[in-house]
């Protein structure tokens, strides 16, 4: 079973990206090569739309607003039309095997990495282990615990303002 969610995972991070839609996930400056030392050619704000055309190592080269350069390969999102399980198989059917990258992926070592490949039908078996809401909550009453509200943290206060005067960004007294 461990061994199986390993593929999955490995499956889900190696799909090779094809030229098509993306959103940047945050503040990014598109540079002029795949390198942190590389030109600056644009800033991107986060939640700009952007076409995917190509990812070197740690790096995805986009298509945004008339510029064509490099972001960090965390930094975008392929755009999807649910993520489902049939979605993803649709995207590996029109792709090459290549490796291109791994982030995180325990237990398998490098030759295992280089057999890995795509299997839908795989993918589509795993969805018998999804947990609805209603699987969840049944779960935790079955085990005795209780929904327990918590408040969000209060807003960090303004860049520059002085954090020993009064009470720190997050509300506490220093």
């Amino acid at each position: 079973m461990t061994r199986m969610l390993h593929l999955l995972c490995l499956g889900l991070l190696t799909l090779p990206v094809w030229a098509g839609p993306g959103t940047l996930i945050k503040d990014e400056d598109l540079k002029s090569s795949p390198s942190v030392a590389a030109a600056r050619v644009a800033a991107l704000a986060k939640g700009s739309n952007v076409e995917i055309l190509a990812r070197q190592g740690g790096w995805t080269q986009i298509r945004a607003g008339g510029h064509t350069g490099w972001v960090r390969i965390l930094s975008v999102r392929a755009n999807t039309s649910t993520g489902s399980a049939a979605d993803i198989a649709a995207l590996a059917s029109r792709r090459d095997s290549r490796v291109v990258a791994v982030a995180g992926v325990r237990g398998l070592n490098e030759e295992e990495l280089k057999m890995a490949r795509f299997d839908a039908q795989e993918l589509q078996s795993m969805e018998r282990y999804r947990a609805t809401a209603a699987d969840a909550t049944g779960f935790a009453r079955a085990a005795g615990l209780s929904q327990r509200r918590v408040p969000y943290l209060p807003a960090p206060a303004p860049a520059g303002s002085d954090p020993n005067a009064g009470p720190n960004a997050w509300g506490g007294v220093q």
